[in-house]
């Protein structure tokens, strides 16, 4: 296959790179300089251009003493990506164990997506899932100003990031000027479009910028899966069309007083519509023994509808007061998340008409208020930053299910009919000063409070109120060692959370199938201290090496314990989470480089990789005596590229090939792997008009990836030691490519 044959061409290249990064002091002045700024002037000829996509084809050089990682919107754009989740696959150390071709929960150091915080400009933001992961999928990329990745945290941002933080950062009027537009489409088997246009500029005293977009997603999807259970066989073949709609506004100003003093309003709302449809033919194989053949017994059409509405509202405003030693910032903001899905599932001997099995309404509204300040005091010798933040938090969750005959199913209320209200209380303080002129440190504490009032009822409406609070003292160190003016090494080491889940703390008994789930309002956070060494070293604009070794040890982590009971002369299974005992360790490293080819004397041509080895210890609660990985932490994750510009044709090219190993989820005794295979994409583009039009065409998913299955479940860890799985199911899903024409311009 195509994507088997690349790793054969990506060792030269990696090889390449690194041959080009040590011509790099001898070839140095032969590399143009790459630019952030929206005009570039030439020395020899006057006249200014004007461009669309800026040269940025490495990460931004961070001049902060924490470990961070900066990419400009520009890194990403010349490969037209729809969605921030399209940007974050290019990102060092990020995967997604999301269905083929969806890039929707990003998962820091391949960690499950709840270990990874995402805000947006600096601020924690609501989602679907109750959880606290947030996706990402519907956030347009054309709104992003650039991804910041926090590979461990100053106190001045909050502390649940135990794999790292991304940041989105928003487009800021003030950083452009004049009108941008864009037209496309993509065909992924069917057709789409997409638009967006954009004003800023500045009036007096007044920055502004607003923007809209709209643009459609088309994800089809193959799956084929196989359960072999004793003597029966089920085979099923599905097709799975994702359909979505996102419309959204983006706005900000920003005024300057006459003193100096700054204030802001921003504005954002994201709205979309996504249908889900899958359909899928069941046929049911039976055998005597195992010395018999299967012979087809049943045959069956299953279908499922699922109507989706969801929409984020956010506004904000803050007011910068310019002292002569103090700077404050004082904020208000405001986010709202809401969801409406309906799931129809409808079924039917195969050749007769679909009959309703259930449909499950969900609702979930959600709303966070935010009051805050930070100030900053500049020393002749030291910095200062302290600050506090009060935050509100209201989350009504709510899922009913009604069987076939309309009435309401209380067999399956999965973590149904909640709401909570949490109050959040925090505070840091951090310094930062030079020890040597080339050693800077930094050192903060953060206080986190938070005090959670949770009430949930069950179909017989009986109801359960629960109050915790908790308190978190947060510290960290950061130190940043200029080793010259191009080389720089850093240390770090900080504390870092991750709390538990709502449907975790729900109090009510709920019956799932048979099972019986119970949340523990007792539940503490887990609490991990983590140490990251990195290095980097910088040629101006243009190169970039970094490595960067992580550990991180976890402890009271949530679990599961299940128990076997008895109700009404019924058993069930008693399922609830735990604080374990147990402690898990993460460690890893990662490595990123960018380097123009200037040793075979295409100094234009610019080469990008990065790879991150991950990896686990954790012991299993329910095998005993097994040590294995974080629950869906993939082996490892893998990204090589090149952009070439070609200024005679005023055109350029590029492809990136990204990869991630496999992972093993784990629920109880049922053990799951999951394989990717590689994605490749490319582009083409030709400017004209003085750089004032660009024509791109772009192609993802171009290797037709699979995403390949293999659930097993064993009856112990002696089952699990000797290969004996009491069922296995193997299910392998495709996508089709995806092919992107764009037009760009400006007015």
């Amino acid at each position: 296959m195509l994507h088997k044959n690349l790793s054969l061409v990506v060792k030269p290249l990696a090889l390449a790179v690194g041959l080009a990064s040590t011509t790099l002091s001898v070839n140095a002045q032969q590399v143009p300089q790459n630019h952030n700024d929206e005009k570039i002037s030439n020395d020899e000829n006057i006249e200014t251009v004007y461009v669309l996509a800026d040269r940025v084809v490495v990460r931004n050089h961070v001049d902060d003493t924490s470990p961070k990682l900066i990419y400009d919107a520009a890194y990403f754009q010349r490969f037209e990506p729809i969605s921030v989740g399209d940007l974050l696959k290019r990102v060092p150390g990020i995967t997604f164990n999301s269905d083929v071709g969806e890039y929707d929960l990003p998962r820091l150091r391949g960690l499950d997506s709840r270990y990874t915080q995402v805000l947006i400009n600096g601020r924690a933001i609501p989602g679907s899932a109750n959880d606290g992961a947030i996706a990402v999928d519907r956030i347009p990329a054309e709104i992003i100003e650039n991804i910041e990745v926090i590979r461990s945290p100053s106190s001045d941002i909050s502390s649940e990031g135990v794999g790292g933080t991304i940041n989105i950062v928003l487009k800021d009027g003030a950083a452009y000027q004049g009108g941008f537009w864009r037209l496309g489409a993509v065909d992924t088997g069917q057709t789409r479009g997409s638009g967006f246009v954009g004003v800023s500029g500045s009036s007096g005293q007044l920055d502004y910028g607003f923007s809209i977009n709209a643009q459609e997603r088309y994800n089809p999807k193959l799956k084929t899966e196989r359960t072999l259970e004793d003597n029966e066989r089920e085979d099923q073949v599905e097709d799975d069309v994702r359909d979505s709609t996102d419309l959204s506004f983006n706005s900000d100003f920003s005024y300057t007083l006459n003193n100096g003093d700054k204030t802001n309003l921003n504005f954002y709302y994201i709205d979309t519509d996504r249908e889900e449809t899958e359909r899928t033919r069941v046929n049911v194989f039976e055998r005597d023994d195992e010395n018999s053949e299967f012979e087809l017994s049943e045959q069956a059409v299953e279908a499922q509808l699922e109507d989706i509405e969801q929409k984020n509202f956010a506004i904000s405003s803050n007011y910068l007061r310019q002292g002569d030693v103090i700077t404050s910032d004082f904020y208000l903001s405001y986010h709202e998340f809401e969801e409406d899905k309906t799931e129809t599932n409808t079924e039917a001997d195969f050749g007769e008409a679909l009959e309703i099995d259930d449909i499950e309404i969900t609702d979930i509204d959600d709303s966070q208020w935010r009051v805050g300040v930070k100030s900053t005091v500049d020393h002749d010798a030291f910095e200062t930053r302290f600050g506090i933040e009060v935050e509100r938090q209201e989350r009504d969750f709510s899922l009913v299910v009604f069987d076939d005959e309309g009435e309401v199913d209380d067999e399956s209320d999965d973590f149904a009919d909640f709401s909570a209200e949490q109050d959040s209380f925090d505070a840091f303080a951090l310094a930062k000063w030079d020890l040597t002129d080339a050693v800077e440190i930094e050192t903060g504490l953060r206080l986190e409070y938070t005090d959670l009032d949770i009430s949930g009822s069950d179909f017989s409406s009986e109801q359960t109120n629960s109050n915790e609070s908790d308190l978190q003292l947060n510290p960290s160190v950061h130190v940043r060692w200029h080793l010259t003016d191009d080389d720089q090494f850093r240390l770090s080491l900080a504390k870092t959370v991750r709390r538990p889940e709502f449907d975790q703390l729900n109090p009510v008994a709920l019956t799932v199938e048979d099972e019986i789930f119970q949340g523990d309002t007792g539940l503490d956070p887990e609490v991990s201290w983590g140490v990251d060494v990195g290095y980097e070293h910088f040629i101006q604009d243009h190169t970039v090496i970094g490595v960067n070794a992580f550990y991180r040890r976890v402890s009271d982590l949530i679990e599961f314990s299940q128990t076997d009971i008895v109700v009404d002369g019924e058993e069930f299974d008693l399922r609830m989470p735990i604080n374990n005992d147990n402690d898990g360790k993460i460690y890893g490293v990662e490595f990123d480089v960018s380097a123009p080819a200037t040793f075979i004397g295409l100094p234009n041509l610019q080469w990008n990789i990065n790879y991150t080895y991950l990896d686990s210890e954790v012991e299993d609660p329910f095998f005993e005596g097994l040590d294995r990985q974080f629950s869906g932490q993939a082996d490892y994750v893998f990204n090589i590229g090149f952009e070439h510009e070609l200024h005679s044709f005023d055109m350029s090219y590029g492809l990136t090939y990204q990869e991630q190993g496999d992972a093993e989820e784990f629920e109880g005794e049922e053990i799951n792997r999951i394989s990717y295979d590689g994605n490749l994409e490319l582009f083409i583009e030709k400017r004209f008009a003085n750089d004032n039009y660009v024509i791109r065409l772009s192609g993802q998913n171009l290797l037709d990836a699979e995403k390949e299955e293999l659930i097993r479940e064993f009856d112990g860890v002696e089952a699990l030691r000797a290969g004996t799985a009491d069922t296995v199911e193997n299910e392998v899903e495709t996508s089709e490519p995806s092919i992107v024409l764009t037009l760009r311009g400006r007015f």
